[in-house]
């Protein structure tokens, strides 16, 4: 019998190749894209899509947004509506909305760093105890 070679982390790699989580530009492309990733998910049964929107929405929770920056990601993502429309929503400036996603997307890629960090630390700890052992 010949051997099959099976890539269990291909799917993951296509999100984080294609989204670097470890900038603001990576996660609003994320955001961005998040509709599509759920219809995937749910349609096609795309489980790495399923463990990135849920590693989004955990880094969300623990990046402490403000209500503000919480409610423009709400629109400017969740809802689809420009940066203007967001504004006259919220009754702020245009500027005003994109410095509050800035900001937002910025704090949610720090979380994603730390917990990077975390992995590679734990990772070589591993390596660590396995070699003196």
């Amino acid at each position: 019998m010949g051997k099959m070679k099976l890539d269990r982390f291909k799917d993951q790699r296509k999100y984080t190749d294609k989204y670097a989580l470890i900038d603001a530009k990576g996660i609003a492309l994320l955001l961005r894209d998040g509709h599509r990733i759920r219809e995937r998910t749910y349609y096609a049964g795309d489980y790495a899509g399923v463990d990135i929107l849920t590693d989004l929405n955990t880094a969300m929770q623990r990046a402490a947004l403000t209500p503000r920056q919480a409610e423009t990601i709400a629109l400017v993502y969740g809802l689809d509506i420009t940066l203007d429309a967001a504004g006259t929503r919220l009754g702020i400036t245009k500027q005003a909305v994109k410095h509050a996603v800035t900001t937002a997307t910025e704090k949610i890629a720090s979380v994603f760093r730390q917990w990077n960090v975390s992995e590679r630390e734990s990772g070589a700890r591993k390596e660590g105890e396995a070699l003196g052992a």
